[in-house]
């Protein structure tokens, strides 16, 4: 016997617990590397960073299509609430939320107005007042849209309305009547209610854009 085995310095030791196998190891290794930290990167990235949509409908033409696949940003989102601070998307850009009447549907459409705005919808056009314009400016001069004429609230009575605090005013780009489901219609966005801003149409392969 090894007299360093019963010495009492000696800094080897014993346990009655089997030791693993290195078939043990090598397949707890695999978990890790291959489907435990791969599953987290993915859910980080799918809650925090990105996703990706398909178009369905045609409210947003000429600018997205049915079955245009969509990457979508959080990473505004995500900042602002690692910050503490109200988030609220920029105008013009494209965002995907949940419908407010119906939050299992997650609608896509441009934003046009912001807190404290007044937003006119009248004579088919949309004019936007705040403290840097106002005498009013047309918000759809950075895109293009379908039809030239922007119809209003039901019977296209006018629409004069004040976006309040944490909430947006968001419209299609298909202005052709009964074209797009939006605020004309349903009232204000939520920002707590956005998902992300539109930042690349994936597919289809020709048609591949930043946004």
């Amino acid at each position: 016997m090894n007299p360093d085995l019963n010495h009492p310095n000696s800094t080897t030791a014993t346990s009655g617990e089997p030791t693993p196998s290195l078939v043990e190891r090598i397949f707890s290794h695999w978990l890790v590397s291959w489907v435990i930290i791969p599953a987290a990167l993915i859910f980080l990235l799918h809650n925090f960073v990105f996703s990706a949509y398909h178009v369905v409908g045609s409210s947003m033409i000429p600018n997205l299509h049915d079955s245009d696949y969509l990457i979508i940003s959080k990473v505004g989102k995500t900042v602002s609430g690692l910050s503490g601070q109200k988030y609220t998307a920029e105008r013009g850009q494209i965002v995907v939320f949940h419908y407010p009447k119906e939050p299992q549907y997650d609608f896509v459409k441009r934003v046009v107005g912001l807190p404290g705005e007044r937003v006119v919808v009248r004579d088919g056009k949309i004019t936007v007042y705040n403290t840097e314009h106002p005498n009013g400016f047309d918000p759809d001069t950075t895109h293009t849209t379908t039809g030239s004429y922007t119809q209003a609230g039901p019977d296209d009575e006018p629409i004069d309305v004040t976006v309040p605090e944490g909430n947006i005013f968001v419209v299609g780009d298909n202005r052709t009547p009964n074209g797009s489901t939006d605020s004309r219609e349903w009232g204000f966005l939520p920002s707590s209610d956005i998902v992300g801003n539109v930042v690349l149409r994936l597919y289809p392969l020709n048609s591949i854009k930043l946004f």
